[in-house]
């Protein structure tokens, strides 16, 4: 098979609906944790999009390859983990994705299954899949898979973006997706094929340092320090986000960031003075999902909160969106 492990997965652009939306295809956006799965007779071995080997973190895709029928096949997707109307909650995903301990895995994944939705198919059996259209590798994809009870192939429309767009909203989920129905797939490329319509907003950050807390969390994590890469590569710092973090999480982030620390502010201009004072850098290796209102003028975060860490995600991949 052309497609070998590891892989860098395509990505998208933030933007606004096509208008010349007849040669587009529109798919939900989930709000989950990017996987590519290598799957076969052999078993199936799961991917992050920063390339870690994450299959004995969930179990409940054991099962994919009796959906292939004896073939094989590397497919692109979303897992998610649904909250009680259904809706992708990307912190209940959270309970799933930094396990190691087998015990600990077997335990969470029977109190918070997962569901891998597959929207992309990069091989099948010898056969480099990459360089076909989107809707012929579409087309081999629903052909090939049977819906199981922790995969599925979801739907896609062709034109008409905007009413998709008015259902996402109306259930509360983060955006859809727009993809050019000629395109090929670009494995590690950010290509405008590819276009992430946003209603919800929220994304990705790099950590460079926190900040202690105040009153009931003092002598705790307070907020962290977070940015992102400019077109230079540079950290630019965007703000500090203090809310969203369970009693649990502030414990293990306090681990996490004391494994980072660093006596050398990695943002490319530091924070205000007010909070550089007190700051506690960390080397920028980890990755959170935020929340928020708007960008300020000035470029920082409105009412930001915190929604969970990303191990899934390059630092180095981390930038500025619109």
């Amino acid at each position: 098979m052309a497609v070998q492990f590891p892989i860098v997965p395509m990505r998208a652009l933030s933007g606004e609906l096509p208008t010349d939306e007849q040669n587009w295809a529109y798919e939900i956006k989930w709000d989950g944790m990017r996987i590519v799965a290598f799957a076969g007779p052999d078993g199936v071995r799961l991917q992050s999009s920063n390339g870690r080997d994450v299959t004995s973190s969930f179990p409940d895709l054991a099962g994919l390859p009796a959906a292939l029928g004896g073939r094989t096949a590397v497919l692109d997707g979303e897992l998610i983990a649904a909250d009680a109307d259904g809706v992708p909650s990307f912190s209940r995903l959270q309970t799933r994705m930094h396990l190691v301990s087998p015990l600990d895995v077997a335990h969470r994944a029977a109190l918070q299954p997962v569901s891998y939705q597959i929207f992309d198919l990069l091989a099948l059996d010898s056969v480099d899949a990459t360089g076909l259209p989107y809707v012929e590798r579409r087309r081999l994809l629903s052909e090939l898979i049977e819906p199981g009870p922790r995969w599925l192939v979801p739907a896609h429309r062709v034109g008409d973006g905007a009413a998709l767009l008015d259902v996402v909203r109306a259930r509360g989920m983060e955006g859809i997706m727009a993809k050019r129905l000629d395109s090929s797939y670009r494995p590690g490329r950010r290509s405008g094929a590819w276009i992430k319509i946003k209603i919800r907003t929220e994304q990705e950050f790099v950590v460079g340092g926190w900040l202690p807390g105040e009153g009931r969390r003092q002598g705790t994590l307070g907020s962290l320090l977070v940015g992102a890469h400019d077109g230079e590569g540079r950290l630019t710092y965007a703000g500090r986000v203090g809310s969203g973090f369970s009693e649990a999480e502030l414990t293990r982030l306090g681990a996490r960031l004391a494994d980072l620390v660093s006596d050398t502010c990695p943002f490319a201009e530091p924070p205000p003075a007010n909070q550089a004072r007190d700051a506690h850098w960390v080397r920028p290796e980890m990755v959170v999902q935020v929340a928020f209102g708007e960008w300020t003028d000035d470029g920082r975060l409105r009412h930001p909160s915190y929604l969970g860490e990303r191990s899934d995600v390059d630092p180095s991949a981390v930038g500025q969106e619109p």
